[in-house]
């Protein structure tokens, strides 16, 4: 019995997080405990905890009266982010390289295909899907535990802008050879050149950059970057 509020907390969390990763909830966005209680259908003390762990792991935060709502980024925290998440990405993509089972390569080889498939359909939702598949595979293939929880992390937190980026004309079809190019790197076993694509195919450089920024400023994405004014 002891077990049941922590496992009950536990779900919370997850399927918030999988609401984030999702799009269902938007940076901005309020969490009402009650609300949440409704909807998950238990009492609110396990629905309490999970936001509590939620606000220790940054990726909600209390705006006073306004109540609990899911974490904005500043640009500056963004790009830095996303700087960061690039590194990590880029040591999951050598480690995979040197690291990967054959199941994992089958995998991530149908996660490529899949992406290239939503992309030639403009599905932004099928691709942006297929995509977190992808780079979970990679990380799940660097067979490196601890990377794959800071990614875990890490994407939570920035994978609201991350899909605003899907919706970025040309961006789909863009991401299929650099997504060929770390794919290739990996089954070659080539741990630096599958480093140094991934590393090119996260960060944000130049018109991309320019590009992400005027996309978020845009009206359907208003409220997702934190007002540092």
């Amino acid at each position: 019995m002891s077990d049941e509020p922590e496992s009950l907390s536990a779900g919370v969390v997850h399927r918030l997080e999988e609401e984030i990763l999702n799009g269902a909830r938007r940076p901005g966005d309020r969490l009402d405990e009650r609300q949440l209680a409704e909807q998950f259908g238990m009492s609110r003390t396990p629905v309490r905890e999970a936001l509590q762990r939620l606000a220790a792991s940054g990726l909600v935060v209390s705006r006073g009266r306004q109540g609990l709502q899911v974490a904005q980024m500043s640009l500056a925290d963004l790009l830095d982010a996303f700087s960061v998440a690039a590194e990590l990405e880029a040591l999951a993509s050598a480690q995979a390289a040197r690291r990967i089972n054959p199941m994992q390569r089958e995998r991530l080889q149908a996660a490529h295909i899949a992406c290239a498939e939503a992309a030639a359909a403009e599905d932004a939702e099928a691709f942006y899907s297929a995509n977190l598949v992808f780079h979970e595979l990679v990380a799940a293939a660097s067979h490196n535990r601890i990377l794959q929880d800071e990614l875990r992390r890490l994407t939570l937190k920035i994978s609201p802008y991350r899909r605003a980026t899907t919706y970025q004309p040309g961006r789909m079809h863009s991401s299929i050879p650099e997504h060929e190019r770390v794919l290739d790197a990996i089954l070659r076993g080539d741990g630096q050149q599958a480093a140094q694509m991934m590393r090119s195919h996260v960060t944000l450089l130049g018109e991309g950059l320019s590009d992400l920024l005027h996309f978020l400023h845009s009206s359907d994405n208003q409220g997702l970057l934190a007002d540092t004014a």
